[in-house]
């Protein structure tokens, strides 16, 4: 059997922060994180503008201060929809069959 040979991509590759977004939803200022992580207004500009992509460490102090789960500050490049081509969520079709999961009875 071959040895199976693995494609290794660059986090900047696969990944983007939602920091400015999740900022807004939670009516957050960026000097407020600034401040709170103890970085300059320039860093976390880069961050919201995914110039630049934070730390590991740091994630987890900016999901802190979002009072979030560090994964939910990222998402995969592929999945970034334009907010001006944005479409709204598919709706089932009537009918559509639904998946239903049987409780187990004590």
């Amino acid at each position: 059997m071959p040895p199976q040979v693995f494609k290794i991509h660059l986090m900047s590759e696969l990944t983007f922060n939602r920091i400015k977004e999740l900022l807004a939803k939670k009516g957050k200022q960026s000097t407020e994180l600034s401040e709170y992580i103890g970085v300059t207004t320039r860093t976390v500009s880069t961050w919201c503008t995914n110039k630049n992509q934070p730390p590991v460490e740091t994630l987890f102090q900016i999901a802190r201060f979002l009072e979030m789960e560090a994964g939910e500050l990222l998402t995969l490049k592929k999945d970034l929809i334009s907010v001006a081509t944005k479409k709204p969520a598919a709706v089932p079709k009537k009918g559509a069959a639904r998946k239903v999961v049987a409780k187990k009875k004590k």
